[in-house]
């Protein structure tokens, strides 16, 4: 009976191994699928946000409106990726002073938001900050981004929506 390879300890040491290694990759996608989760919503939010913010407001003069009669912010001239500078100027107004919660919930958030607006093809090839709204996500841990595509004037820019809490 020695020297056999399929012994009766050998047969259980494989069961062990397979058992061991099973439990690992289950707990593996479990911590992956809950973490996951937790960056899934947020990027989600992210994107919600994105869209609409493509898009007039509600109403559609909004920049002059009292925060609390603001039901909808977008900050384009129609439903399409053309974007109104006063309309920019008016949700940086609001979000970079006192009215950062107000903004914040009227965009449902559900934490910390920063909006960029850049254009990207500068002639030296480094993008040029047009907008800033918001606090910053330096010290975030975990931070959801949505990109968007726009145009501005006539040229392109880049619309990124970052929320982290």
């Amino acid at each position: 009976m020695k020297g056999q390879y399929f012994s009766f300890d050998a047969i259980i040491a494989t069961v062990i191994m397979v058992l061991a290694f099973s439990s690992l990759v289950a707990y593996w996608y479990g911590a992956q699928t809950v973490v996951e989760s937790r960056t899934y919503s947020r990027l989600a939010d992210a994107n919600r946000i994105a869209e609409s913010l493509l898009s007039p407001g509600s109403p559609a003069n909004w920049g002059s409106q009292p925060i609390a009669s603001i039901k909808q912010i977008g900050i384009t001239n129609s439903f399409g990726n053309d974007l109104n500078m006063s309309k920019i100027n008016a949700l940086a107004a609001n979000a970079n002073g006192v009215n950062y919660v107000g903004v914040g919930n009227l965009l449902r958030a559900g934490g910390e938001y920063y909006i960029l607006i850049e254009r990207t093809n500068t002639a030296a090839g480094e993008s040029q900050i047009i907008a800033q709204i918001g606090h910053s996500h330096a010290s975030a841990n975990v931070t959801a981004v949505a990109n968007r595509g726009a145009t501005l004037d006539g040229r392109p820019v880049r619309m990124r929506v970052f929320l982290w809490k």
